[in-house]
């Protein structure tokens, strides 16, 4: 198949377009199965931790199994006002996810010297305070406002960030 042909060029489409049925026919069913485990319905939570069984030893799918299944608990959950965190399958539950700490943020992780980063210091200078303290109200404000989940995630970086010098 690595010939490039008209032939081919269709054949591929076709299977592109099949596969985003799958995809799409998945999310339906994860959706809908997430929604019945949190009522309470114990074959719904079985039958999601099956799939993620199933699929786990494929690494590429499994990848594209949890962020399908993240994307679809986030939603839910913050529709639900159960949480902003997505969810996972650990140990044959359905767990939320542990944001991962990145090295820096705690001056530690792997290969560190585990010393504090120049980002969680708090500021020494007490003129400057008030101005943070004005940043921090301003960037909480527009993070209620924002819709975007990646600019959503970059002021939270920025309000952690900043949250210390206040």
């Amino acid at each position: 198949m690595n010939t490039l042909t008209i032939k081919n060029a269709k054949t591929i489409a076709s299977e592109f377009i099949s596969a985003q049925g799958t995809r799409d026919t998945v999310l339906a069913i994860l959706d809908n199965a997430y929604k019945l485990h949190l009522s309470g319905d114990n074959k719904a939570t079985k039958f999601i931790v099956t799939i993620w069984e199933s699929v786990a030893s494929d690494k590429k799918a499994i990848a594209s199994l949890r962020t399908m299944f993240n994307r679809v608990t986030k939603k839910i959950n913050k529709a639900e006002g159960i949480s902003e965190k997505a969810c996972t399958v650990k140990n044959g539950e359905i767990v939320e996810v542990t944001p991962r700490v990145k090295k820096g943020a705690t001056g530690g992780g792997e290969g560190g010297d585990g010393g504090e980063s120049a980002n969680t210091e708090t500021v020494k200078d007490e003129a400057s305070a008030p101005r943070y303290s004005i940043a921090f109200q301003e960037l909480t404000r527009m993070l209620k406002r924002e819709k975007d989940e990646k600019k959503r995630e970059a002021l939270e970086v920025a309000l952690t960030l900043l949250a210390p010098k206040c």
